[in-house]
Order: C-alpha cells, then sequence, then structure tokens
C-alpha cells in the first residue's frame, strides 16, 4: 500500500494521465479526487497535484481534519467548496494552525504567533541524513492537537535498520522537547495521529499494531484481530470506536473495503461489506477510510 507523495503547490492540471495508467476516483468531502500510481489530482480550485515518489514514500502526507479541510503541504483546501482555503510559506501545514518548514537544515515550528527552529539532531533523528529527507522518508512524522505537537521520530542502528522510535512533545513557544518516550522497536511504524475525542494514536503496518494515548505520554497496546493483515491507518473516533484500514479474513467472503470496525474498544471486530450501514458513519477526517468507501 503506498503513501502519498510529494507537494507541488499551485499545479493546474494540464493534461491527463497516461492511457496505460489506471485511475481511482474518489471524494473527499464535495471534492473529488483522482489518483493513480504516479500522482494524486485533488479538483480544488486550482486543481492541486500530489506526486507520488518512485516506492510510494510519501511527501508530504495528504490529510484531513475534523473540520473538514484538506491538508496537502502547505496548502489548505476546504473539502466543502473545493476552494484554496490557505497557502503557507511551508513544507507542512497542519490542523491547529502548526507551520512545518525546512531552513539551513532546521525545522521552523510556527505556531500562535510563536516560532522555533530545531535541528534534526534536537528531535533524535540520524545526524547523516538531511532535515528534508528524514520529513520525506517519514523518519520524522508530525501531528498536532488544539494544545499539543507531537513528532514520533525514528532512530536508525549503525547497520542503518531500524533502531527504535521516540515520542516527542515539542513546546513551540519555549523552543525545546519537552518530554521523550521511548517506543523500543514493536513494529514498523506508519502512521501518528489525533482526533479530539479518539486522543492519540500510533500505526505499525508489519506485525500489525495499534498504540493508543490520551495524553500524547503514555502508551498501551490495543489488541488486534488474530489473522489481520494489511494494516496501514487506523482512526479512534473515541474510546470504543476503531476503524482500520486492513484485510480480516471473513467466512463470508472478502470485503471490498479492507476496512474493519470495533464498536467496544477492540473486543470484537469486524469486516465491513456492501451496503453496510456503518459505512455511513465512516470518520470524514480519516483520509484512507474515504478512499476505501469506494469498492
Amino acid at each position: 500500500m503506498k503513501f502519498l507523495g510529494i507537494f507541488m503547490a499551485g499545479f493546474i492540471l494540464a493534461h491527463s494521465a497516461l492511457a496505460d495508467v489506471h485511475t481511482f476516483d474518489y471524494r473527499l468531502g464535495a471534492t473529488s479526487v483522482s489518483e493513480d500510481q504516479h500522482q494524486i489530482v485533488i479538483h480544488a480550485q486550482p486543481a492541486v497535484t500530489v506526486t507520488i515518489l518512485p516506492g510510494g514514500k510519501a511527501w508530504p502526507p495528504l490529510s484531513l481534519d475534523e473540520a473538514g479541510r484538506i491538508y496537502a503541504g502547505g496548502t489548505v483546501i476546504d473539502s466543502a467548496t473545493g476552494r484554496v482555503a490557505a497557502r503557507a510559506d511551508a513544507a507542512l501545514a497542519l490542523p491547529h494552525g502548526v507551520e512545518v518548514a525546512v531552513l539551513n537544515e532546521r525545522y521552523r515550528f510556527r505556531r500562535d504567533g510563536k516560532e522555533c527552529r530545531l535541528s534534526p539532531r534536537q528531535l533524535g533523528l540520524d545526524a547523516k541524513k538531511g532535515a528534508l529527507d528524514a520529513l520525506k522518508d517519514a523518519n520524522l512524522v508530525l501531528a498536532s492537537a488544539s494544545d499539543t505537537l507531537l513528532a514520533l521520530a525514528t532512530r536508525f542502528g549503525a547497520d542503518g535498520a531500524v533502531a527504535g522510535y521516540l515520542v516527542e512533545r515539542i513546546d513551540v513557544a519555549r523552543c525545546q522537547v519537552v518530554a521523550t518516550q521511548r517506543l523500543g522497536n514493536p513494529d514498523l511504524l506508519v502512521e501518528l495521529a489525533h482526533a479530539d475525542r479518539g486522543g492519540w494514536w500510533i500505526t505499525g503496518s508489519v506485525e500489525q499494531t495499534l498504540l493508543r494515548s490520551r495524553d500524547g505520554r503514555h502508551w498501551r497496546k490495543v489488541s488486534l484481530p488474530a489473522g489481520l493483515s494489511s494494516l496501514v491507518s487506523a482512526y479512534a473516533v473515541n474510546e470504543r470506536e476503531i476503524w482500520l484500514a486492513a484485510a480480516l479474513p471473513d467466512g463470508d467472503g472478502p470485503s471490498p473495503y479492507l476496512l474493519v470496525y470495533s464498536g467496544d474498544g477492540g473486543k470484537r471486530w469486524r469486516n465491513l461489506k456492501v451496503n453496510d450501514p456503518l459505512l455511513a458513519r465512516l470518520p470524514a477526517a480519516w483520509l484512507e477510510g474515504q478512499k476505501r468507501r469506494t469498492p
């Protein structure tokens, strides 16, 4: 499953994808999106093109917030109207007014009129890799809440293999990392995300891992169903409702959506089938779920 790719701000779609490339169409709110193996085109006003890099890596991640806005690099799009709501001079615009740019091999964070610059080393990253490359390779993943900015940093050993992960709380006003939690190496961690009622979560895609936290400091592992595979994303609506973009074996036949749901905090899980009434409750802010609701 690919990640989403590099943002090319303000590009207007000038030609269609090559004839031999299959295009997948879906909607984010009222805004239509076309995706193939090379690019994602958000049919906003003006249209915005996201390029998928070789290997499927993402820079920057395309995401949504709970107010129905689409975030693509420094551009914010109102999904209800398809109009560009804001465009910042930044590599990333995050919900709750956070902007992230890379300047002179440092990360510049802006929030609430405050500005802060931190080096990759201060965030626990490998000094051999440039700051922008660490973002492109998702060695640094960022997520924001109304009062918190968290970073998930990947640490590497001398052999180049992943040695562990750090979760860091960044205080922009004080320009420092004010708290760090070491997660060890529980899985290939691919997602750090937050929802107002669901708290924080981290998704691992090899061993099918879901970690959750209310405060971004203390993490617990959620028990996932046996046989789960292809986990690439999750969404926690609240303490009880959890959605997974994954595959779960089911005797009634395969699901076209590869979406799995729990309404009791992870005690029981089920695949979503065609015309399942739960599909009407897919979180509007969950990009992977919105993409997969079209069979």
